[in-house]
């Protein structure tokens, strides 16, 4: 841009030179050039600035609508598409549902303010989510550890969740329903997420020294209408301990 400016002021300053131009003519033909100058200048910044912006997000989760947000500095109007992308909104807001393969693409077809097209594309990496934790009251270690616990600190409402490793959302998972077993021998089926008051006459023959396995954890991410079936978490291994 700065060797055109340089070019068109150097043609005006040799035509100037060679004209018998008044003076009144010749201040027209440096506002004319200045304007055009300044056109130049405006079409070229419109150009650089048109990027496409795809805010906090370079990996997408298979099997659940990821939140992805678009919008197109200066643009007049643009047009995002891709396998699995449903606009929420007016507002740049979208869901990407994606399917096979390890990427998806992005097209993003756009009216600049100058009048131009532009058409950009979007690679995003395509993530399984991870095999979840099981985690009682927050806690959880996978199935190669195990929970030391009291029978006391177990009867008290405990709350079974799950937890997934490199996970870049900030989703909430529900727990539906759960086993329960015993020294590897009575199994109970919980449903929903807490160790009701039902469940305690089985936990009250807990002794000292005694394992609770707790498996066969059915999860949801909260919000999601996906049917995509989620890996089931590692069990919850518990030994139960005395009271300090």
């Amino acid at each position: 841009m700065k060797r055109l400016v340089l070019f068109l002021s150097l043609v005006f300053l040799i035509q100037s030179c060679k004209s018998s131009y008044s003076k009144t003519e010749l201040l027209k033909e440096n506002k004319a050039l200045k304007e055009r100058i300044k056109k130049l200048e405006t079409a070229d910044t419109v150009n650089q600035e048109a990027a496409f912006e795809l805010k906090k997000m370079n990996v997408v989760y298979r099997g659940v609508a990821n939140p992805i947000y678009i919008s197109k500095p200066n643009a007049v109007s643009f047009e995002a598409t891709a396998p699995g992308l449903k606009k929420i909104d007016s507002l740049g807001n979208y869901n990407l549902n994606p399917g096979t393969g390890k990427t998806v693409d992005i097209a993003i077809k756009s009216k600049l303010k100058n009048g131009d097209s532009l058409t950009e594309i979007k690679s995003l990496r395509i993530k399984d989510i991870s095999a979840p934790i099981g985690t009682i009251n927050g806690i959880g270690c996978g199935r190669d550890c195990e929970l030391k616990m009291t029978k006391n600190k177990l009867m008290k409402e405990s709350s079974i969740s799950v937890k997934v490793e490199d996970f870049i959302f900030d989703w909430s998972f529900q727990v539906r329903h759960f086993k329960l077993k015993i020294n590897d021998t009575e199994i109970i089926q919980v449903n929903g997420s807490i160790l009701d008051a039902e469940k305690l006459n089985v936990l009250e023959k807990l002794k000292i020294n005694d394992s609770v396995k707790i498996f066969d954890i059915r999860w949801s991410i909260i919000g999601s209408k996906s049917t995509y079936s989620l890996k089931a978490p590692s069990p919850i291994l518990i030994r139960i301990v005395e009271d300090n």
